[in-house]
């Protein structure tokens, strides 16, 4: 049985111009898709369950905090970044759909570590699906 690709949302420039971001994802297996705006991602939010979606918090058209609520209660681990003078800084909103208070911020070095351990859970809870689909 062939394991379910982990669905990744990039949103805005930042998370999709990172060419390190996008090699790391593809060795991962990850299947990626992009949005430029807020509306694009809403409009792949509304026909796609992404297990991990990473935005720029500034957007073309508006800020992507609304996407806090469409992707609340989803199984999606959310985080926003925004730029600073030496690269970015990332803040995990929501991990598999619910809300994170109190989240540390992450330099790009520290982002890659949690995006595996997203990863790696996302990888586990589908092993468990496909268990106890196949008990079923």
């Amino acid at each position: 049985m062939a394991a379910k690709p982990i669905m990744v949302l990039l949103v805005g420039e930042t998370a999709r111009s990172s060419l390190q971001l996008l090699r790391w994802l593809s060795r991962r297996s990850c299947r990626c898709q992009f949005a430029q705006s807020y509306q694009d991602a809403c409009n792949l939010v509304s026909c796609t369950q992404f297990d991990l979606v990473i935005s720029q918090y500034q957007l073309s058209d508006r800020t992507a905090f609304p996407l806090l609520d469409w992707l609340a209660g989803s199984p999606a681990t959310l985080f926003f970044s925004t730029r600073v003078e030496d690269g970015s800084l990332w803040l995990k909103m929501l991990e598999q759909g619910k809300r994170c208070v109190g989240a540390p911020v992450l330099r790009q070095n520290g982002l890659m570590e949690a995006l595996g351990t997203v990863l790696d859970t996302s990888v586990e809870s589908y092993q468990v699906e496909d268990v106890a689909s196949e008990l079923t």
